[in-house]
């Protein structure tokens, strides 16, 4: 069964989490951070970062979920890769709470939830129909 879950469409799931994790780390850590913030500011707030990142991280874990496999033998409405995602972006944004350097945002947080939530919506509205066809056989 695990052997269905990866496959070669992960390799841009993981770059994806690594990215989002290192830009994290690095505003923890204090290691480029001002970068980082620089970019929040660039792009209009670390709201919209946040939305950015979220929503992508959302839409390839969707899309990263092998589809006849997955599909056809759970009943969950939600990909494995997806929840996952969920998972760490609470994580990510609760270790803050304990970092003297960040702060924890409830904000930040829902942000997070609603937009890996409404990635994985958006790519599963647009493909349902491919998907409902490589389920049936």
């Amino acid at each position: 069964m695990a052997t269905h879950l990866f496959g070669k469409r992960l390799v841009i799931l993981f770059s994806l989490i690594v990215l989002g994790g290192l830009a994290s780390l690095a505003k923890s850590l204090d290691i480029y951070g001002d970068s980082v913030r620089s970019l929040e500011v660039t792009v209009g707030g670390a709201w919209v970062l946040h939305t950015v990142i979220a929503s992508l991280l959302g839409f390839v874990a969707a899309w990263a979920t092998p589809k006849p496999y997955y599909y056809q033998l759970n009943n969950l409405p939600i990909s494995p890769w997806v929840l996952i995602m969920l998972v760490m972006v609470v994580t990510d944004e609760m270790t803050q709470a304990f970092n003297p350097l960040r702060e924890f945002s409830m904000l930040d947080m829902s942000i997070n939830v609603l937009c890996v939530l409404m990635g994985a919506t958006l790519y599963y509205l647009t493909s349902w129909h491919k998907i409902k066809r490589e389920i049936s056989f």
